[in-house]
């Protein structure tokens, strides 16, 4: 199960295809933890509470939605992505060497679930070297149809602060 700390920037990461370049515009207000993106097409942008630093990322392309236990998260969502094919991986910071996590080799274009529960996400910068690094899980699997996203779980204040920034605002 590939995992790595993941430099980040702008309080986001996202998962992309081989040919994209890190960044994007859309952030995922709804839910304040993912969503799907149509630029680049088929992919996801996840918000942190760490604006620049490095997050911790396992990912895991499964054959069919996972269940996972949430005990654990502070946050968790799914949304569906419509992939257009070809490898996936998770792309961060624009740094040398690229901050990436390539985990899903060649995949056929379709509809998939993406799983991200997120934990840790509110010490941001003032985050000590006593306390925990911010982690996300990340599940992806094929998906017979797009279901609308939904919010599974909701208890940090980073994603209750994203939740209230409108669309086009940094700040709420």
């Amino acid at each position: 199960m590939p995992t790595t700390l993941l430099w980040v920037e702008y309080n986001r990461f996202t998962l992309v295809g081989p040919d994209a370049v890190t960044g994007t515009e859309e952030l995922p207000y709804g839910n304040g933890l993912v969503a799907a993106t149509a630029d680049p097409p088929g992919g996801a942008v996840i918000l942190t509470g760490l604006a620049d630093g490095q997050v911790r990322v396992t990912a895991r392309l499964l054959p069919s939605a996972p269940a996972v236990p949430l005990d654990n998260w502070q946050d968790a969502a799914i949304v569906a992505l419509r992939w257009p094919g070809g490898p996936m991986r998770l792309l961060g910071a624009d740094v040398v060497p690229p901050s990436a996590l390539a985990f899903a080799p060649d995949q056929p274009p379709g509809v998939y679930g993406l799983l991200v529960a997120g934990r840790h996400r509110d010490d941001g910068e003032t985050r000590g070297t006593e306390d925990p690094v911010e982690e996300y899980l990340i599940r992806l699997w094929p998906s017979a149809s797009a279901e609308p996203a939904r919010l599974l779980k909701a208890t940090s204040e980073t994603g209750a602060y994203w939740r209230q920034v409108e669309p086009g605002r940094r700040t709420p």
